[in-house]
């Protein structure tokens, strides 16, 4: 079978922090406290013995006693093993290769002669990603590029990453470290309203579901659902079902979009069938379209973020100046409403 696998990237918006302080300090002028004052890229070069060829095992946490009341959000399945192979600072951008994988999803790897196999009880098997921080010429906002292979990436748990190296060095050379001695970076979805238009206007078959999940008595899992189904984008309401989606995804909608219908998900997609129905009736609902090689898509409020992925190529991995050059590119487009000032 042809390798179908999907590669593009992600956009965020990215915010530093002191510590766990919810003040977004400028990247180039923020200092942590005592000496030597370093700023952020400086703090880059002084943490990098213990950042770069370093693996991970784990959840990453900030060693501080705040740590239970942190963002755990993004954290599912089995946490990741992840290393930052290499990371090349520039005057206004910074790009790293990282590698990142989860142990146990395989416990063999076959060679070519079973004297080749290799056990993977203990290991993870990965994949290199490319993962760009675009720094700004003035303000508290970067962007950050990750490379996304399927629905895979590693630019949140780089970020994060850094953040833990950060206030392990700051713990590790000063008595108890402050929230001032050490970066944390914040990351959100940047939310294009083009893309989102490109996906419900320019897919095929885009449609509404609802979908009713019964689980016959003794069973753990759904055996039978019952599915309703709208083909076809209803009229005139292409602004509140984009507001739908990027509520969705917590991304606040324009100004001059249409307000989202209110509402659990469910009671948002009934309200646009376009014929009353009983919303109680239903347990899940989806958007679905067929994408430029024919897949369908579905759009869920549990993987929304997968709508605000760009595809650069399929099948065969982008070199890393293709996926810099599409990612960038859009980046352009974007610089109006992003108003953070890149020098691309």
């Amino acid at each position: 079978m042809a390798n179908a696998t999907m590669f593009g990237f992600k956009l965020d918006r990215v915010a530093l922090h002191h510590g766990l302080t919810h003040t977004n300090q400028p990247f180039a002028d923020a200092r942590l406290e005592g000496e030597p004052g370093e700023n952020f890229v400086q703090s880059l070069e002084t943490i990098r013995p213990h950042l770069v060829g370093v693996t991970r095992t784990g959840t990453l946490k900030y060693n501080a006693p705040a740590d239970e009341a942190q963002d755990t959000s993004r954290a599912t399945g089995a946490p990741p093993t992840i290393r930052v192979e290499s990371m090349r600072i520039g005057s206004s951008r910074i790009d790293f290769v990282v590698r990142i994988g989860r142990r146990g999803g395989h416990d063999l790897a076959i060679g070519t002669e079973s004297g080749r196999d290799v056990v993977l009880e203990d290991l993870a098997s990965t994949n290199p990603f490319l993962v760009s921080l675009y720094l700004p010429e003035a303000g508290s906002d970067a962007v950050l590029v990750s490379e996304v292979r399927s629905r895979t990436s590693a630019g949140y748990q780089l970020m994060k990453l850094i953040g833990v190296v950060s206030n392990e060095h700051a713990r590790q050379n000063s008595a108890g470290s402050n929230n001032r001695q050490w970066w944390r970076l914040v990351c959100k979805p940047i939310g294009d309203a083009e893309r989102l238009e490109e996906v419900l206007t320019q897919g095929n078959g885009v449609a509404f579901q609802l979908e009713r999940h019964n689980v016959p008595k003794g069973k753990s899992r759904s055996t039978d659902i019952v599915t309703l189904r709208r083909n076809g984008l209803p009229a005139g309401k292409l602004s509140s079902v984009k507001a739908m989606v990027l509520g969705w995804a917590k991304i606040d909608p324009p100004k001059e979009y249409g307000p989202a219908p209110s509402g659990s998900p469910v009671e948002q997609l009934a309200s646009l069938v376009g014929f009353e129905i009983e919303p109680s009736l239903f347990d899940d609902g989806s958007l679905s379209y067929e994408d430029a090689q024919g897949r369908t898509q579905t759009i869920r409020p549990s993987n929304v973020g997968d709508v605000f992925v760009y595809p650069v190529a399929t099948g065969e991995r982008p070199t890393e100046d293709e996926i810099r050059s599409a990612a960038e590119d859009r980046i352009r487009r974007l610089q109006a409403s992003l108003r953070i000032p890149l020098n691309i």
